[in-house]
């Protein structure tokens, strides 16, 4: 009870300092508990949106007339609301600009990215292999808030012939960051080749394949990311080795 009205007498103070006046800094508030539901609106019964992590800070957007919920922004144009029991609120005074901008940076780029929050992600790309054609569907799954396991089905067509592979990679987020995630990717798999008469890189048939490189996530809004990405891509037999850099770019659906 002492610590509901402890901090019902500190959100007081900081409405009441915040309220009718320009302020050098802004009202923040720091996530309290391991995992609070970011809903649709103010209140228990809408819809959960997103999730935030202890020690994570927002910007408080509005609040209600009873303090209890607390509105945030969890990605760019996308808000919610957080249950005020489960989040403290607290002021830091930026006297310069350069300390404004840099506290604007921090919250809008630097912080920890919502991505690390969801469990699934589809992933749609085009690009080259070499000098033909490239497009990959991936399905991917996170075991941990910094890694993602994702299968990942292609198809290249162009002067080589046709190649078809099927693989399986492990992507490390590097970060954390609110706005971009990079990533380092490595994996292995099958490749069937089918050659062009003229062009004989490899005879028909399957073939392992590798890969190693990394790229970019830029998160657009809440489950919608672009993804920008190169490797190294090698097949390989008992007797025969080919290569060549694979470049592409898609979307994500993160959820």
């Amino acid at each position: 009870m002492a610590r509901v009205v402890c901090r019902l007498v500190a959100i007081a103070v900081l409405l009441v300092a915040t309220r009718g006046e320009t302020l050098a800094g802004e009202l923040q508030l720091r996530v309290a508990a391991a995992s609070v539901p970011v809903r649709a609106g103010p209140g228990g019964s809408y819809r959960e949106i997103g999730r935030v992590a202890e020690g994570e800070v927002f910007t408080a957007l509005d609040w209600t007339a009873d303090h209890s919920w607390w509105r945030i922004e969890l990605a760019r144009g996308v808000t919610g609301w957080v249950f005020g029991e489960l989040v403290w609120p607290f002021r830091v005074v930026a006297d310069s600009a350069m300390e404004r901008a840099g506290s604007w940076l921090d919250r809008k780029l630097l912080g920890k990215s919502s991505i690390e929050r969801n469990r699934f992600s589809m992933a749609v790309s085009a690009g080259a292999l070499g000098s033909d054609g490239l497009f990959t569907l991936g399905l991917g799954i996170f075991p941990t808030d910094h890694t993602l396991l994702e299968v990942t089905v292609g198809q290249s067509a162009g002067s080589y012939g046709n190649v078809f592979s099927a693989r399986l990679e492990v992507l490390v987020l590097l970060g954390p960051w609110r706005a971009v995630v990079p990533f380092l990717a490595a994996g292995g798999g099958l490749a069937v080749f089918s050659p062009h008469r003229n062009v004989e890189v490899f005879a028909r048939g399957s073939n392992a394949l590798a890969g190693a490189g990394g790229g970019l996530l830029l998160q657009l809004r809440v489950g919608l990311t672009l993804r920008v990405e190169a490797r190294h891509m090698m097949l390989f037999s008992a007797n025969k080795t080919w290569s060549a850099e694979a470049i592409s770019g898609g979307v994500m659906l993160v959820f």
